[in-house]
C-alpha cells in the first residue's frame, strides 16, 4: 500500500468514525502493531508491578493469617506469578505474532484476577475474613495501566468478577453481603468499561492523526529529495556551458591586443562572473533551505591562516574601491567547518565592501576563555533598527532599489544567517546610523599545536598538466587558458585516453571533471592515474555540485576541489599553489592535445 492509498484510507476512516472501536482491516492491523509496540515499551514496568503486587500480598498472608491458611493460598499466588513471567517471555520474543502477544498479555491478567478471586473464597472457607479489596485493585490495574483494548480488558475483568460472584453463590449462602459485593463489583466494572472505551476511542483518534502526520512528513521528505536531485541536475547542466563561457571570455581577453576587442572581452568576462556568482548564490541558498541539503563537518583548525588567505583574496577588490582592509588576529584554533565558515566571512566582507559605503573594513578576532568572537566591522553609513530587522531577508538590498545586477541578488546575508544557524555559531549585529556596522560570529575555541604560514604564491606558472574533461567545449576552453598561462597541457576526453598518454605527458598536475561520460567518477579517475604513475600527483577536481559528501571524499584523497563555473582568478590561485613556481616565462609553451 503506497502513501496515497494509505492517506485515502485514513481520511475515510476519520470521516466514518470508529464508534465500534474497529478500523477497516488494512488499518486495523497497523493499529494492533502500534498497540503491541506501546505495550512492549512498558512491558517490563507492568510485569514488575504485577509481580511485586503478588509478592507483597504473599508476605502479608504469611504474617497475618494462620500458617495453614497462608500455605494453602501460596500456590495460587505462585501460579499468578508464573503466568506473568510466561507472558513476559512470550511477548519479548521478536517472532511472536502481534495478536498472539495481546492474547498472552491479557491472558496473564485474567489468570491473576481469577487466582485472587479463588484465594478470597478459599480464605473465607477456612474461617479467615479476607477482604475483597485486592480484587478491586486488580480491576484498577487492568483498566488504568494495562493498555489493551476495551473489549479485551472488559472481557477479562467481567470474567473473574463473575467467577468471584459465582463462587460466592456456590460456596456461601447468598445474602445481603453477597448482594453488596456483587453490586460494588458490577458498578466498578461499569465505570472501568466506560473509561476503557473512552480511552481506546481517544487512542484510535490519536493514531489516525499520528499516521497522517507521518505520511505528511514522508511526503515532505520525498519532495525535498526530489528538489535536491533537481537542484543537483540543474546545477550541473547550467554550470557546464557557463563554465566554458567564462573560460573562453578570459581566453579572449588575454589573447586579443585590439582595444575594442579587449574592452568587449572584459565586459563579457565581468558579465559571466556576475552571472556565475548569482547562480552560485541562488543554488546555495536553495540547498540551505532544504533539510539535509548542507551538512556541517566540524573540525579543529587554525583560524589565522584562513583569515590571512581570505583577506589577501579580498584586498584587491578593496583597493579598487578605495577601502582599507585590516586584519587583526592572534594565533588561535577554533572548532567549526572551515569551508562553511569561509563562505560566511566571504559574504560578510563582500557586503561590507559593496554596500556599506565604508572607507575602512576590519576583520578582527577577540578571544575569551572558551570562545572566539570573529568580527567584520566597517565605518560606513550604518543601519537603523528597522533596517537591521530587514537586512537578513531574502533578496533584500537596502541601497539597490533599482535591482542593479552588478550588486548581487540580495542573498548574501540570508546565506550568512542560514550557515550561522547550521554551524550553531551565534550571529550578532551592532550598528548605528552614521557609525558603521559590526557583524559578530562566536565560535568555540580549541587548543591544538602551532600553524605553519602559507607558502608564497608566485605570479607566473609553468608545468605539465593532464586534463580529463568529457565536455568538448569546456575541455578546449580550459586547455587553451592553461596554455595561455604557460602550462603544457594534455587534454583527454576520458580516463582511457588519459592512461594512454600518461607516460608521454609525465604530468605534474592532474585536473579532472567530476562527472565524466559512461558514469565515470573524476575522483576515481584521479586515483587510477596516480596508481599508474606510481606517485601522489597533485590533483584538482572540478565539479558543478560541491556537496559535503564530495568534499569529505576529496580531503583524505588530497584533492583540491573547485566549483563550476570556474572563476579564472580562483583557478589561477589554485594552480599557483599546486604547480611549481616560475620566475617569468617568456612565452607559453604550446601544449599537446589528445581527444
Amino acid at each position: 500500500m503506497n502513501l496515497e492509498q494509505e492517506e485515502r484510507l485514513l481520511l475515510a476512516q476519520q470521516r466514518r468514525g470508529y464508534r465500534r472501536l474497529c478500523f477497516v482491516p488494512e488499518l486495523e492491523q497497523g493499529f494492533v502493531e502500534h498497540r503491541v509496540q506501546r505495550i512492549g515499551r512498558r512491558l517490563l514496568l507492568i510485569v514488575s508491578t504485577a509481580i511485586v503486587f503478588q509478592l507483597i500480598y504473599a508476605a502479608l498472608d504469611l504474617l497475618l493469617m494462620p500458617l495453614a491458611v497462608s500455605l494453602s493460598v501460596e500456590p495460587l499466588r505462585g501460579l499468578g506469578i508464573l503466568g506473568v513471567l510466561a507472558a513476559f517471555v512470550y511477548c519479548r520474543r521478536p517472532q511472536s505474532p502481534p495478536r498472539a502477544v495481546l492474547f498472552a498479555y491479557i491472558g496473564a491478567y485474567a489468570l491473576n484476577g481469577a487466582c485472587v478471586a479463588v484465594i478470597i473464597h478459599l480464605c473465607w472457607a477456612q474461617g479467615v475474613d479476607m477482604p475483597y479489596d485486592g480484587l478491586f485493585l486488580i480491576l484498577l490495574f487492568g483498566y488504568v495501566l494495562l493498555g489493551v483494548s476495551f473489549r479485551a480488558v472488559s472481557l477479562a475483568a467481567w470474567g473473574f468478577c463473575l467467577l468471584f460472584l459465582a463462587l460466592g453463590l456456590l460456596l456461601v449462602e447468598p445474602g445481603s453481603l453477597w448482594a453488596y459485593q456483587g453490586q460494588f463489583l458490577i458498578c466498578a466494572n461499569l465505570i472501568g468499561s466506560v473509561g476503557a472505551y473512552l480511552q481506546e476511542h481517544g487512542q484510535r483518534g490519536a493514531w489516525l492523526n499520528l499516521r497522517l502526520l507521518d505520511l505528511a512528513r514522508q511526503r515532505a521528505e520525498a519532495d525535498d529529495a526530489r528538489k535536491l536531485r533537481l537542484l543537483a541536475a540543474a546545477s550541473h547542466d547550467l554550470r557546464q556551458p557557463l563554465n566554458a563561457m567564462g573560460l573562453y571570455a578570459q581566453h579572449l581577453l588575454e589573447q586579443s591586443r585590439e582595444p575594442d576587442i579587449q574592452r568587449v572581452s572584459a565586459r563579457l568576462a565581468t558579465s559571466v562572473e556576475q552571472l556565475s556568482r548569482m547562480l552560485q548564490s541562488l543554488l546555495d541558498y536553495t540547498r540551505l533551505t532544504l533539510p539535509g541539503g548542507v551538512q556541517a563537518k566540524l573540525e579543529v583548525f587554525a583560524l589565522r591562516p584562513l583569515l590571512e588567505r581570505l583577506s589577501g583574496e579580498t584586498r584587491r577588490e578593496a583597493e579598487l574601491q578605495g577601502v582599507a582592509l585590516d586584519l587583526q588576529c592572534a594565533d588561535l584554533w577554533v572548532r567549526s567547518d572551515p569551508l562553511l565558515l569561509e563562505r560566511v566571512l566571504r559574504n560578510l566582507l563582500n557586503n561590507a565592501l559593496r554596500h556599506a559605503q565604508a572607507r575602512r573594513v576590519t576583520l578582527s578576532v577577540e578571544e575569551d576563555a572558551d570562545s572566539v568572537l570573529l568580527q567584520v566591522a566597517d565605518d560606513g553609513r550604518g543601519l537603523s533598527p528597522a533596517e537591521q530587522a530587514q537586512i537578513f531577508e531574502e533578496f533584500r538590498q537596502l541601497d539597490n532599489p533599482g535591482r542593479n545586477a552588478e550588486r548581487g541578488l540580495g542573498l548574501g546575508l540570508a546565506i550568512v544567517q542560514q550557515l550561522a544557524t547550521l554551524l550553531e555559531h551565534p550571529l550578532q549585529l551592532n550598528s548605528t546610523p552614521g557609525q558603521g556596522a559590526c557583524f559578530g560570529l562566536r565560535l568555540p575555541r580549541a587548543t591544538v599545536g602551532e600553524w605553519q604560514p602559507a607558502k608564497p604564491v608566485g605570479a607566473a606558472l609553468h608545468g605539465r598538466v593532464l586534463l580529463v574533461e568529457d565536455d568538448a567545449a569546456g575541455r578546449v576552453a580550459l586547455s587553451g587558458l592553461l596554455q595561455r598561462w604557460g602550462c603544457e597541457v594534455w587534454s583527454c576526453a576520458d580516463l582511457q585516453a588519459a592512461l594512454e598518454c600518461l607516460a608521454e605527458a609525465t604530468p605534474q598536475l592532474l585536473i579532472s571533471d567530476y562527472r565524466l561520460a559512461a558514469n565515470e567518477d573524476g575522483l576515481r579517475a584521479i586515483e587510477r592515474l596516480r596508481e599508474e604513475a606510481g606517485c601522489m600527483l597533485p590533483a584538482l577536481l572540478i565539479s558543478a555540485d560541491i556537496s559535503p559528501a564530495l568534499q569529505e571524499r576529496c580531503m583524505p584523497a588530497h584533492v583540491t576541489l573547485l566549483g563550476k563555473p570556474l572563476l579564472p582568478a580562483r583557478l589561477r590561485q589554485a594552480l599557483a599553489v599546486l604547480l611549481p613556481v616560475a620566475a617569468a616565462p617568456e612565452s607559453a609553451v604550446p601544449g599537446a592535445t589528445q581527444t
